[in-house]
């Protein structure tokens, strides 16, 4: 039952996911604005927040003066805060706490570097937050769709009460493995009103304490610039992405969360026309100056059919801070960077003990580098949590 399980999740991170269905609407729907310009890493935080997107934002928070404003479905709303906010509290305690510590003390982000480059990471700004807080941009990659939101104000209870409930299950399930499942996300996404990973990630960002600007969804055309625009709102956009203007009290800037649905193999990464580097990995190659993060990313990159998007990290990053399911320790080393061993290194999950790497593990063995305070990916079922930490010699 076990290998089925871990088969069914290997399955899924090959799986295309299909363009949203619709679903309640209001006013606020989505409307097309020419944009030919080039995604901008930072904006002016003169830009005003967005009302209502922040209000939404609060909400899925748990937000209590949000709550006690809202006339509709009050209790609903009422129950999810009492239960979301006791669940983030012990995650908060047990994962964000530490990481955050951890993350401050080791100070390895490079300054000159604005752009975190997430590939494989679905849903997930909370761990990309607590690894990378001083990004300006954080770019988020996966095959779940991007979605679309709702109005608060016109929905059923019983759609709501559903909604919720499916958004608690995929904020904080995951926490309790160590990694987001993408076989679970797939489905996660397709549940009524939870469309896809938007819902998260403004989840994620209120939790923080950020406010949020903007949204807007976008695909990225053959040249790798951002075309046909649209500001996002509670119809389907049927794009591939969306971007997140938002900030937090501390911020004298707007930052910006971009999450783009696509399969990162190289045939994925091909135009209609057979062309290599489509205007996703042209999007990518014009990023300089980037740090990358990989976590429970399935050792895809171990592959070669997965070159195009390991050599746009290796080439083009300063930082990398992955587990061992990102890239091999031998790409690192060959690709200039000096690496730094971090946690326990003494096996892999059985779906993936081909990936095992004897020679990092002599590594570990010899510098026996001191265990790390939290545990994420797929050995955290071991009590276990390894991390690379290379930089650009």
């Amino acid at each position: 039952m076990l290998r089925t399980y871990w088969l069914g999740i290997a399955i899924a991170l090959f799986a295309c996911q299909s363009n949203t269905k619709k679903t309640e609407t209001s006013a606020k729907d989505s409307v097309v604005v020419d944009s030919t310009e080039k995604i901008k890493p930072t904006t002016n935080k003169k830009i005003p927040v967005d009302a209502e997107w922040n209000r939404m934002c609060l909400l899925l928070s748990g937000n209590t003066q949000e709550i006690d404003a809202i006339k509709t479905n009050q209790d609903i709303w009422k129950t999810y805060s009492q239960q979301s906010n006791e669940k983030w509290n012990v995650l908060n305690q047990r994962i964000a706490k530490p990481i955050a510590s951890w993350t401050s003390q080791k100070n390895y982000e490079n300054k000159q570097c604005k752009t975190l480059l997430y590939p494989f990471a679905g849903g997930d700004f909370f761990y990309a937050h607590l690894f990378f807080p001083n990004v300006d941009t954080t770019i988020m990659i996966g095959l779940e769709p991007p979605g679309f939101l709702f109005n608060p104000d016109t929905c059923s209870a019983a759609n709501l009460s559903n909604y919720l409930n499916n958004l608690e299950k995929s904020l904080f399930y995951p926490h309790k493995l160590g990694f987001f499942r993408t076989l679970s996300m797939e489905n996660d996404f397709q549940k009524g009103l939870l469309n896809g990973t938007l819902h998260t990630c403004l989840y994620y960002l209120s939790k923080f304490g950020n406010s949020v600007h903007y949204i807007k969804a976008f695909n990225i055309d053959e040249n790798g610039n951002i075309a046909s625009e649209v500001n996002l709102g509670n119809k389907a956009h049927f794009k591939k992405g969306f971007r997140i203007g938002y900030s937090s009290p501390k911020d004298n800037q707007v930052k910006e969360l971009i999450y783009y649905t696509a399969n990162l193999s190289n045939s994925g990464l091909q135009s209609e026309t057979g062309e290599k580097h489509n205007g996703l990995a042209k999007f990518l190659n014009a990023k300089r100056n980037t740090m990358s993060f990989f976590k429970a990313a399935s050792y895809l990159m171990y592959n070669s059919y997965f070159s195009t998007i390991r050599d746009i990290s290796l080439n083009h990053s300063k930082v990398i801070l992955q587990d061992d399911s990102g890239m091999p320790y031998t790409a690192l080393n060959n690709g200039g960077f000096d690496v730094e061993f971090l946690g326990d290194y003494s096996r892999t999950i059985g779906l993936f003990k081909h990936r095992f790497q004897p020679k990092m593990k002599t590594l570990y063995d010899s510098l026996s580098p001191q265990k790390l305070p939290f545990t994420i990916g797929y050995n955290a079922e071991f009590g276990e949590c390894n991390l690379q930490l290379a930089k650009k010699k």
